[in-house]
């Protein structure tokens, strides 16, 4: 699809529009975020995420991006074609490559959610994680451990922040996300029949003690708060991953991939034995 006449200033209407959903309060008005880097744009593409505009600067993009942009316009999608310091002003991050898209926010609800019925429910929960980097990391890790979603709860992070888009590699297209309160959310795991197992650096029990073989859902919480009382009454368990060092606690993501994966180990058995 044609391009619209190629725009090189900033103060360009449509440039001070888009820059504006920088912000989050817009992006939550318009339903709409920002997408950069080819390798996320590929994999929203790929999940059917679908896209209302591209913008692109040909001085920027690499032959495999602008080949890219072609496979997205070729559906139909307008595209606005722009100068490189018009590409920099909009971009969100530094480096764009030379290639954004707008697409739309959408809206997941556990309402919306089936439970796996022929192998053990994997969830992952968040609860109060504030930054971007920390929720697109998770979203990584549950989608590479073969998780069947994440629940949010307790606010916290834009879902829709272009930096968990980029910190998630592209998993938050394919990885089941929604948005819950603790009730809600406590509700839908007791319904399907899949237990919670809180994490806290208090529990006596450590992680890899934990029974993660059945249908259970991980919770996490803050960084420097930890869970609340709600989610930790609610809990089947409570586990801690013991530290050897001067630290209290690892990184959210860090623990996240610790019992996801021991999960995964759980779930396929005891290693065979090999012979020397």
């Amino acid at each position: 699809m044609a391009s619209t006449a190629r725009i090189t200033s900033t103060a360009n209407s449509r440039v001070k529009d888009l820059v504006r959903l920088r912000n989050r309060r817009e992006r939550d008005r318009l339903g709409l975020t920002i997408v950069e880097e080819p390798l996320v744009i590929a994999r929203a593409l790929a999940a059917g995420h679908p896209c209302t505009e591209v913008w692109f600067c040909p001085e920027q993009e690499a032959p495999a991006t602008a080949e890219l942009r072609g496979r997205i316009t070729a559906g139909g999608v307008p595209a606005v074609e722009v100068a490189p310091t018009v590409m920099d002003r909009v971009a969100y991050r530094e480096r764009s490559a030379g290639l954004l898209v707008v697409a739309p926010q959408v809206a997941a609800s556990l309402a919306d959610w089936t439970a796996p019925a022929t192998e053990p429910a994997l969830y992952v929960v968040l609860e109060a994680v504030e930054k971007p980097g920390n929720l697109g990391a998770v979203q990584r890790i549950a989608d590479g451990a073969g998780a069947h979603g994440l629940v949010v709860c307790a606010g916290g992070t834009d879902l829709h922040n272009p930096n968990v888009l980029r910190a998630s590699r592209g998993a938050c297209f394919s990885l089941p996300t929604a948005l819950a309160d603790v009730d809600e959310a406590a509700a839908w795991f007791a319904a399907h029949g899949i237990v919670a197992v809180a994490t806290s650096p208090d529990a006596d029990l450590s992680w890899c003690d934990c029974d993660l073989a059945g249908p259970v859902a991980v919770v996490l919480g803050a960084e420097d708060t930890g869970l609340t009382a709600a989610w930790l009454a609610r809990a089947r368990s409570a586990v801690s991953i013991p530290m050897a060092g001067t630290g209290d606690s690892l990184n959210v993501a860090a623990s996240a991939a610790v019992l996801l994966y021991e999960a995964v180990r759980q779930r396929r058995g005891p290693t065979p034995e090999t012979t020397p």
